[in-house]
């Protein structure tokens, strides 16, 4: 018997491989298995059905089809209410249960997490493989380097299925963005907030009749993914025009009257973009819940650093180069731009 485990499955319109596959984790000794249907056609019932008498999996039930985030927000509430109080439990395993994942990737990951119990722990697959379809490979390759570049994760499977995740750190996955496809990244991110180490290891990469079964919608779904980026580039792209209008309106004031116009402009309308931008990023792009001053601390250090470096960058580059001040210093900006977003995924909106 496995005691120390829980497995936490979402569930939608299952059809022979969820049977199989409970099947096998069943006879291995898995005894904690929650099932969340999130919403699966009338006709597969009787899958939920077997699943509860044959291998006393636990159903959580979705009346309407709610998204992959909401299905695991649903597991884990019932985690907490059922095995919160109880220290034979180390923590979850996420899996999928179309077929993707076996029994040998479960158990690896099962030993993992016993090793490391306050670790996050993931399985990842090798698309170089043949068997994995463009799509699934080129997005993946997408994401990967959005995430290193602009979140300074070094992950190399962003969309994994197959997950170890701590017991103290399920209910803080509660509160996490995110309802459906884009909840897998936001959890990525979550991890790197709390400060958890991300320990992870090769799975099987297995793609079913070129997985044509998955819900995925490439268009959609990537633009949920990659919300935290596109949120951050309204943001910084808003917060840009701003800045830039204001830049221009006190060089237009200062030019010819004072010597270090460029600077003295620069700092005036960083202290306004950036009482923006603070109020932006905070609430709505890292949605940050830390309350009082250290969030406002670390900002006003950033700005003034950035303010600085830009002012003088511009200022140097606009004596040697001969252009208008505004061009020189949206070519400055633009490269801050990626400098500043790692700092504030980093250290500015990291929760303590």
């Amino acid at each position: 018997m496995i005691e120390d485990i829980v497995i936490i499955m979402p569930v939608y319109n299952p059809d022979e491989k969820f049977i199989y596959f409970l099947d096998s984790l069943y006879q291995e000794g898995y005894r904690h298995i929650i099932a969340v249907d999130d919403g699966s056609r009338k006709d597969t019932s009787d899958y939920f059905d077997k699943a509860e008498k044959l291998y006393g999996c636990q159903i959580v039930k979705h009346h309407i089809n709610l998204g992959q985030g909401r299905a695991f927000k649903s597991g884990f509430n019932y985690f907490l209410g059922k095995y919160l109080s109880n220290d034979d439990i180390i923590g979850i395993i996420e899996c999928d249960c179309d077929g993707q994942h076996i029994l040998e990737d479960v158990n690896a990951c099962a030993e993992l997490l016993r090793k490391h119990p306050e670790d996050f722990i993931i399985g990842t697959r090798d698309f170089s493989s043949k068997n994995v379809p463009f799509r699934s490979r080129f997005g993946n390759k997408v994401t990967s380097f959005i995430f290193k570049v602009f979140c300074g994760l070094n992950i190399t499977d962003t969309q994994t299925g197959l997950k170890g995740i701590p017991k103290a750190f399920i209910s803080r996955l509660m509160e996490t963005p995110g309802e459906r496809f884009e909840y897998a990244s936001s959890v990525l991110l979550e991890t790197k907030k709390a400060g958890l180490k991300i320990v992870s290891f090769p799975i099987h990469t297995i793609y079913i009749d070129g997985n044509k079964t998955s819900h995925f919608n490439p268009l959609l779904d990537s633009i949920r993914i990659y919300s935290l980026i596109i949120k951050s580039f309204i943001s910084s792209m808003s917060a840009s025009v701003i800045d830039l209008l204001l830049f221009w309106l006190f060089v237009s004031v200062t030019k010819n009257k004072i010597y270090m116009y460029v600077m003295l402009s620069t700092y005036l309308a960083k202290i306004i973009s950036c009482a923006y931008s603070y109020l932006v990023n905070k609430n709505l792009v890292f949605e940050n819940r830390e309350r009082g001053f250290p969030p406002l601390a670390r900002w006003i250090i950033l700005c003034i650093l950035q303010a600085t470096i830009s002012g003088m960058l511009t200022f140097v580059l606009f004596l040697y180069i001969k252009i208008p001040e505004i061009a020189v210093k949206v070519f400055v900006d633009t490269l801050l731009f990626f400098v500043s977003f790692q700092v504030q995924s980093r250290w500015v909106f990291k929760d303590n």
